[in-house]
């Protein structure tokens, strides 16, 4: 007769940290859904929100709207910001980056946002 014990490991989450930009700060802030759970829609919308671009950056990058519906700033004119990503917002913003990757689909502002959230997970 065997008897077996199982160990159950409780690994916590740390939380991921990363500095971006205000133009990749944009770019994720894109990314996120626009429907989601109750749950999920609190935790989005929060992020929105610290990923948003102060009235002082905005001023300092001069982020105009472009009549043909983009944008133009000096991207460069604002230090990067640390952020603070929790386990489900990371998760989706890493899903997301590898579905546009499978779909042939990710853009050139895509690109350091992949390196930063996908590619340090493979290190």
């Amino acid at each position: 007769m065997f008897l077996v014990l199982t160990v159950s490991v409780y690994a916590e989450y740390v939380a991921f940290k990363v500095k971006l930009d205000v133009k990749e700060r944009i770019v994720i802030g894109m990314l996120l859904p626009k429907e989601a759970s109750f749950a999920k829609w609190k935790i989005f919308n929060d992020l929105r929100n610290v990923l948003s671009p102060t009235e002082e950056e905005a001023r300092q990058i001069n982020l105009k709207d472009l009549p043909t519906g983009g944008v133009t700033a000096n991207w460069d004119a604002v230090p990067e910001k640390e952020i603070v990503f929790g386990e489900v917002a990371e998760k989706f913003i890493v899903d997301a980056l590898k579905k546009l990757d499978e779909q042939e689909k990710l853009l050139p502002e895509h690109i350091s946002l992949y390196e930063k959230f996908v590619i340090r997970k493979k290190e």
